[in-house]
């Protein structure tokens, strides 16, 4: 009996002994799961660390007291550059940082004129320009446009009362100075205006500037087709007067049809500038109508640009001629007699003639 009972230890002593063994093993990291493991703690410190910096730059670069200001985003420019722009304004605290949150939002930044101060946070700055929420709108005047064109162009392109608009401009014709402007939504027409005057003040300011000629340079400006045929059509015009001769000028008829227009149907929807007939400048009774009215008219046409108004102040000298046209390929010719005039648009023809 004891034989088997030893027999039974033997046999069970082995799988035993091999547990003990198994079980005295010490189990090392290898050297790949350390370098794993620490790369991602400092992944983590550096994720924890990018996180806190974001949250930093987020805040606002400046205090409550920041004045606000007008900034544009121009069409194609990149996020980098617009952050460049507003952290060399003071505007954000990082232009990284506003390019990093930015792209995470994943919407593109609209292009505009947004009011916006460095009392902002970055968040609500984005979420502005990502929403397109407008403050302002870039608006240009072209050279020779009148009061009734602006008003129209500022009605497209702001939602101007352009009755608003008109009311204020009176009396201004000739200096709303044509120019690209950044004007608000909500800036009401008779600041409009005075930004526009102040503008034509700051330009002209060294010209000293006649009403005479401010006239003058408002004729020029829409009877130029090239700017070195300024001066000499502001002599041929200057000469006209001097001599007490009609002025006959075709654009001083077409203003004041235009403004006819106008008031008769209280609507901008019309176009200005058209061509006009003899029969217009032979039944039109108007002080602007200078084919019956001796002299300048009572006021400038329309908002003359810096060239046409230093023509105006500097005609071409020694330049005794008393006629010109535009050829049917807009080609300038100058006259001294009726006679020659005559002759020479019988030669090359007006414009729309075959």
């Amino acid at each position: 009996m004891s034989v088997e009972v030893s027999h039974y230890k033997k046999k069970k002593s082995k799988p035993e002994k091999d547990l003990v063994i198994k079980t005295d093993k010490v189990f090392l990291p290898s050297s790949s799961f350390r370098f794993v493991a620490i790369a991602g703690i400092a992944v983590l410190i550096a994720v924890m660390f990018l996180i806190s910096w974001v949250n930093f730059a987020k805040r606002p670069a400046g205090d409550s007291n920041s004045q606000f200001q007008y900034f544009e985003i121009r069409k194609g420019e990149s996020t980098l550059t617009i952050g460049r722009e507003l952290e060399n304004l003071g505007i954000i605290r990082s232009k990284f940082a506003f390019y990093l949150v930015s792209k995470l939002d994943g919407k593109k930044l609209q292009a505009g004129h947004y009011k916006i101060s460095a009392s902002q946070p970055m968040d609500e700055i984005l979420e502005k320009f990502e929403n397109g929420k407008l403050d302002a709108y870039s608006v240009t005047i072209p050279e020779g446009y009148r009061v009734l064109q602006i008003a129209k162009v500022l009605q497209e392109k702001g939602g101007v009362d352009p009755d608003k608009f008109i009311e204020a401009a009176i009396g201004t014709e000739g200096t709303l100075f044509p120019d690209t402007y950044v004007f608000p939504f909500d800036l009401p027409p008779a600041k409009i205006v005075r930004q526009m005057r102040e503008n034509y003040d700051k330009k002209t300011e060294s010209l000293r500037v006649t009403p005479e000629q401010l006239i003058l340079a408002s004729i020029v400006e829409r009877e130029a087709k090239t700017d070195d045929e300024r001066p000499k059509i502001a002599a041929v015009y200057k000469n006209r007067a001097d001599q007490n001769m009609l002025l006959q000028a075709d654009p001083t008829v077409r203003y004041a049809l235009d403004t006819q227009t106008y008031l008769k149907n209280k609507s901008l929807d019309f176009d200005f500038w058209r061509a006009i007939t003899r029969f217009d400048y032979q039944n039109l009774n108007s002080p602007f109508n200078t084919y019956k009215q001796k002299g300048y008219p009572p006021a400038p046409i329309c908002n003359p640009g810096l060239k046409s108004i230093l023509a105006a102040v500097n005609p071409e000298n020694n330049f005794d001629y008393l006629y010109f046209f535009h050829d049917k390929n807009l080609q300038i010719h100058f006259s001294k007699t009726l006679d020659e005039h005559q002759k020479l648009i019988k030669e090359f023809g007006l414009p729309g003639q075959n």
